[in-house]
């Protein structure tokens, strides 16, 4: 659960619940250095709180390369729903 605390890995989070997306996507949307954000994300994956998955791009500038997808597991809807519980005040 502290993996979450850290403000750069909680946007990433925050980001991908809305969809899966490419390592660049991520970086530009985040305004976070590619090379942070691949830390960021590496623990996250260490974790299992992200999985990725390495993918030829159909798109634009990138057709033909490989691209890094990162998508959520269901470790964060688990973690998210363990911590609502905590905070549930008591009776």
């Amino acid at each position: 659960m502290y993996t979450l605390l850290h403000p750069t890995r909680f946007r990433i989070v925050k980001l991908l619940n809305e969809k899966p997306m490419h390592i660049g996507d991520i970086s530009r949307v985040l305004d976070v250095e590619r090379h942070l954000l691949g830390m960021h994300l590496d623990i996250l994956e260490l974790y299992g709180f992200v999985s990725s998955e390495r993918v030829i791009s159909e798109e634009g500038q990138l057709k033909g390369r490989v691209t890094r997808i990162v998508r959520l597991t269901d470790k964060v809807a688990k973690v998210c729903s363990e911590l609502q519980k905590e905070l549930q005040p008591l009776t």
